[in-house]
């Protein structure tokens, strides 16, 4: 799954570059409340802690992601399942 996801191509986008936590996680949940089941959401951040934070919110609603760090940059994709 996880290379299927890396390459799909996103839904929506949030940029959240620069942003310090927790705002990022409550912008994150706001939009995949608002996703259809099966869209996919790529978050962008260069905070290093999203990289855990971020998959540990999607393991606990049982949405799969992805997460690729190119730079300072994390872009992380997540899969909206139900």
């Amino acid at each position: 799954m996880s290379n299927e996801l890396q390459d799909r191509k996103p839904d929506d986008v949030l940029d959240l570059r620069g942003e310090a936590c927790p705002e990022p996680q409550i912008e994150i949940v706001k939009k995949l409340n608002h996703m259809k089941p099966g869209q996919v959401l790529e978050v962008i951040s260069d905070e290093e802690p999203m990289n855990v934070t971020i998959p540990k919110i999607c393991e606990s609603r049982g949405y799969p992601c992805v997460s690729v760090k190119e730079g300072n940059t994390y872009r992380i994709k997540i899969l909206k399942t139900k």
